[in-house]
């Protein structure tokens, strides 16, 4: 490898897989858009001698959440959820403040560094927002971590919809799974409706004008709306119940509340009692890295777990593959007596 340094980029020589290829690293923002200038032009160039094919090089980070919760190999600490959840928020509220909506956060999308450092990844649904934009599409979010008034059909949304997401991803760090897992809409939406109850009018009057789609959930006249029980479902299902105080049960019951003005924004959360209760929140650098593996992602949780069931079904095929045994009744005994002369 070698580099030659400029007043403005740096550019890089680095040879992979026999070919040499040219990497620049610019310090200033001005300049990026001039390369992005330079290769739509020369796209748009049509030669024979321009290569089409247009390559980003990216910081590598061994894990994401996903790949994280999911492994038996990775023993995580309080202080790991708390300084993850930290992280996340103060990335969202950086997004937000500055106009920015994700609309896909979820586990497999946060990515961790073995300094302990988290970073917000897959960016190919954000845009840019603000409170004049109508008809928004609604059709964004991993089905898991989609807030109630995406389900409802809303399409004029705000940035809250992530909070709903982030309000997932963190009760998901306490329990080492998802927190609601439906299989269709329909399903996410009665399995929200049993842990937050139903929305009211009392405390979401624009939910008719907002969303569309109440009007088919909204329990009829006599039937009791259901309760909302998010705090006692956060405490089921957890490894270490002592790390899920009441703080953070009312830090994650916040961030899911159905009601999108009602809900914390990033800000909000980062306030919350939860960050400033025992056991103090740690920098990234001081977070204890050493884990059982060097790298975990959802995609080598998905191929370990192909792997297992694989083995499971040839196990299963040479059981069912051997001969059967023979009934008692038609076992062949060898006859009594002295052998016959």
């Amino acid at each position: 490898m070698s580099w030659a340094s400029f007043e403005c980029f740096l550019i890089l020589l680095f040879e992979l897989f026999s070919q040499l290829y040219l990497m620049k690293y610019f310090s200033l923002p001005i300049y990026l858009y001039l390369v992005l200038g330079e290769t739509r032009i020369s796209r748009d160039t049509d030669h024979s001698e321009i290569p089409k094919n247009v390559y980003m090089v990216f910081e590598y980070l061994e894990f994401d959440l996903t790949g994280i919760l999911e492994s038996p190999d990775i023993r995580l600490t309080q202080d790991h959820v708390k300084s993850w959840s930290q992280q996340l928020l103060n990335g969202v509220h950086y997004m937000h403040t500055n106009k920015v909506i994700h609309r896909d956060l979820k586990a497999s999308n946060i990515l961790v560094n073995k300094r302990g450092e988290l970073k917000i990844a897959d960016w190919g649904l954000a845009r840019s927002w603000n409170s004049e934009m109508k008809r928004l599409t609604n059709r964004v979010i991993t089905l898991w971590y989609r807030p109630t008034e995406l389900l409802l059909g809303c399409v004029e949304y705000t940035p809250k919809i992530d909070m709903w997401s982030v309000g997932c991803i963190i009760a998901e760090l306490f329990r080492r799974s998802g927190f609601l897992k439906g299989a269709n809409e329909a399903s996410q939406l009665n399995l929200i409706f049993q842990i937050a109850g139903h929305p009211t009018e009392e405390d979401w009057p624009e939910i008719h004008k907002m969303c569309p789609l109440w009007r088919n959930y909204e329990p009829q006249p006599g039937e009791q709306p259901l309760p909302r029980r998010v705090r006692e479902e956060l405490k089921n299902r957890l490894k270490h119940p002592s790390w899920m105080t009441e703080h953070a049960k009312d830090l994650i019951d916040n961030l899911l509340a159905h009601n999108p003005a009602k809900r914390w924004s990033a800000m909000d959360a980062l306030t919350a009692e939860y960050f400033f209760e025992n056991p103090i929140v740690k920098d990234a650098s001081k977070l204890n890295m050493r884990f059982g593996v060097d790298s975990m992602h959802e995609l080598d949780v998905r191929v370990k777990h192909e792997k297992m069931m694989a083995a499971r079904r040839e196990r299963a095929q040479a059981v069912s593959n051997r001969p059967a045994a023979a009934a008692p009744g038609n076992v062949r005994r060898p006859p009594s007596g002295p052998p016959p002369r």
